[in-house]
């Protein structure tokens, strides 16, 4: 073979044939290490199983494993990490406008139109992207959404003053009508949006109930809640609970009932000076609920006022309840209002609001 008669193209064409066969190779070899699921799972085999590398809805296919877990400043990346020291940067990356935004307006996956200042918890709560899409790709939960779960909300908000409208817009009772309605409630089925209620104890008719007291007895979530009509709805009347509740067993009332022996005390009011009731150093509370063992109403109570008052003063308590109930309901939505709009406002204007005058 004369070699004299070799084109330059055919020299320039066969150098590109021969350095392009190992460039493939490494190309497809960093793609396979990088974003082949079965490279994955033999280290991640521990993890969720095949359903570990399902692929999101909220990215498209281009988003790979690298483009959350790889360090970007190496050219060819081998150094991977889940970390959220790791991961943050890399969401920032793509998404730094999330700084800024303040709105729930054209976010495709904010189905509950929840009301979220991205600004507020990522600038000045100092909140991290995992800390609230730590299922933005993983999700173990069913069913699979890969969107921020209530319960991250509830590591920094207290579960018990926080409302429902502080977040969902559309307020409590839209939020409760979109959720699944049927007969029957598992426990297992609970625990996936409800995860941490067996250890809870939450106020009900102004009594602690301790679900980990009452599980531990045999009873089952359908016992006191039913999804047919309303999610997670009571069912059960406080009467029915008087059956048990309410045997004799020598135990003082207040044992049960501290806000109600502070009330009488006159220190229902944290921090605000009150006076005892007057009824409390002359009756008992069987005097009033006398029918208390029996499950009696509301109404039962009002009609022993007439035994030592006169007639039609059980009528006269319950307008005076009544006006104070909608009176505590108006201060709780004026409340509601003005934490949802302090969290909307600059931070120079919260802080000037905050000043004594």
């Amino acid at each position: 073979m004369d070699i004299r008669k070799i084109k330059p193209w055919q020299v320039v064409v066969g150098t590109l044939i021969l350095l392009s066969v190992p460039s493939v190779f490494v190309f497809s070899l960093e793609r396979y290490t990088t974003s082949n699921e079965k490279f994955c799972l033999t280290c991640h085999y521990k993890m969720w199983g095949k359903d570990f590398l399902v692929h999101s809805t909220i990215h498209p296919d281009k988003v790979r494993c690298p483009q959350c877990h790889a360090n970007h400043k190496e050219i060819i990346p081998k150094d991977f990490s889940a970390h959220p020291d790791r991961v943050n940067p890399n969401c920032v990356r793509c998404h730094s406008e999330m700084f800024k935004r303040s709105d729930t307006t054209g976010f495709k996956f904010n189905v509950m139109n929840i009301r979220i200042s991205h600004k507020l918890h990522l600038q000045e709560a100092g909140a991290k992207c995992t800390d609230c899409h730590f299922n933005i790709k993983h999700d173990k939960f069913v069913p699979v959404t890969n969107r921020p779960r209530m319960e991250a909300c509830f590591e920094c908000h207290d579960r018990k003053t926080t409302t429902c409208s502080t977040c969902h817009q559309r307020g409590a009772a839209e939020v409760l009508a979109a959720l699944p309605r049927t007969d029957k409630i598992r426990r297992k089925e609970c625990e996936t949006c409800h995860g941490d209620f067996a250890s809870e104890t939450l106020p009900f008719y102004g009594v602690d109930f301790r679900h980990p007291k009452h599980l531990a007895q045999g009873l089952s979530c359908d016992t006191c809640h039913s999804n047919a009509t309303v999610h997670g709805q009571i069912v059960k009347r406080r009467e029915d609970c008087m059956a048990c509740h309410h045997e004799p067993r020598g135990r003082d009332c207040a044992s049960c009932h501290p806000f109600e022996k502070a009330f009488r005390d006159g220190k229902a009011a944290a921090g605000v000076p009150g006076k005892p009731d007057p009824m409390a150093e002359i009756v008992e509370c069987d005097v009033c609920h006398a029918g208390i063992r029996k499950g009696h109403s509301r109404a039962a109570v009002l009609e022993t006022c007439a035994g030592c008052h006169e007639e039609g003063y059980g009528a006269k308590v319950e307008a005076v309840q009544r006006k104070t109930v909608t009176a505590v309901d108006e201060l709780r939505d004026i409340l509601v209002q003005a934490r949802q709009e302090a969290a909307v406002r600059p931070e120079a204007e919260r802080e000037a609001a905050q000043e004594p005058l």
